[in-house]
């Protein structure tokens, strides 16, 4: 019983991490981050946090945390890159982030093939949460150009 209560605390840390609650999802990036190095210390991530924690809707906040989460995933993963820039900014009445690698990339007519990856959501399951909320996503990779992942949302 108490292992499988630690692996369902596990999971669920995974799934929406207690500091997101606790301390908003701009640290909780910020954390995602430094653990994310920790792990893959040859990948550097340049974060461009500009935003309040205010700007972004409760509604928004796990899903935001999710794609995050797979799309550095999906760079460890498959990227072969050494340097990621991620941002996070509000700019008029949108919500944007975005992930960028200077990896290998990949040819898009190819990415039907492999949407789906095993453990994460994949390339079509972020769709997916991006388009539930109401926002857009975007994706723009070619061979040998890294990848560029961008999903935006109309803020108040």
């Amino acid at each position: 019983v108490r292992d499988a209560m630690e692996e369902t605390r596990r999971i669920s840390a995974k799934l929406r991490p207690s500091i997101l609650d606790d301390m908003g999802l701009v640290q909780t990036i910020r954390w995602m981050c430094r653990d994310f190095e920790g792990i893959h210390s040859d990948i550097r991530i340049r974060q461009a946090i500009d935003i309040e924690e205010t700007d972004v809707p409760d509604s928004l906040k796990t899903v935001i945390y999710r794609i995050l989460q797979e799309a550095l995933n999906n760079v460890a993963k498959h990227s072969g890159a050494d340097t990621v820039d991620l941002s996070v900014k509000k700019t008029g009445g949108w919500l944007e982030i975005a992930v960028r690698d200077n990896g290998r990339g990949f040819d898009m007519s190819d990415a039907g093939a492999g949407v789906q990856t095993t453990g994460g959501m994949g390339l079509e399951g972020m769709r997916d949460r991006v388009a539930f909320t109401e926002g857009t996503f975007d994706i723009v990779s070619g061979k040998g150009e890294g990848t560029l992942l961008r999903a935006e949302w109309p803020i108040q």
